[in-house]
């Protein structure tokens, strides 16, 4: 039984097929061998031609691991760029530490904050400890700080990059100049 294809379907199905049979590291003779299927077929699916049967679709999927839907699905629209200017975004203010929150990417597992913060005065931010699993990370672009658990900050320069976890208490302070870097917050549920 043939599978009617339009012309954007077939494109879909070369797509993916290359795609999955690369990040599988798979070359075309092996992915035919292991499907059952001849190399020209392989080989026309993924120049976008041919009539694929369901039976040959589904052995091609088997012997990629993957489900018939990741085959044959149109690829994802393409996402715009999305721009956040200086001085956007949700602006959070303690006693020396400004930041905005320039985007978060939540998933099952992970949750990612990325904020532009700037330190002022010589005050040291002291913060309590967030929920388990969750990491600081920075990365100074300007000026000297000190940052890190509260019991063992440790001292950056312009370029320097610190990581450690937040679930204890940390200071962010001030030590000279304007200072300015890039802060990603994460956090790993179980």
């Amino acid at each position: 039984m043939m599978v009617i294809m339009t012309d954007d379907d077939k494109g879909a199905l070369a797509a993916n097929l290359r795609r999955l049979r690369a990040e599988r590291g798979v070359s075309a003779s092996e992915l035919a061998r292991s499907a059952g299927a001849s190399r020209a077929t392989v080989s026309q699916l993924e120049a976008g031609e041919g009539n694929p049967t369901l039976d040959t679709l589904y052995a091609l999927a088997t012997a990629l691991d993957a489900p018939l839907a990741e085959l044959i699905a149109p690829p994802p629209a393409a996402e715009p760029p999305r721009v956040v200017r200086a001085g956007d975004g949700v602006r959070v203010r303690g006693d020396a530490v400004e930041a905005w929150l320039l985007d978060t990417v939540s998933g099952r597992q992970a949750v990612v904050e990325v904020y532009d913060v700037r330190l002022h005065g010589t005050d040291r931010q002291f913060s309590s400890g967030h929920p388990a699993g969750t990491r600081e990370h920075l990365h100074l672009y300007a000026g000297r700080a000190l940052a890190g658990p509260a019991q063992d900050p440790v001292e950056l320069g312009p370029g320097d990059f610190v990581t450690f976890p937040a679930a204890g208490d940390h200071v962010y302070q001030r030590l000279d100049g304007q200072v300015a870097g890039l802060l990603v917050i994460t956090r790993t549920t179980p």
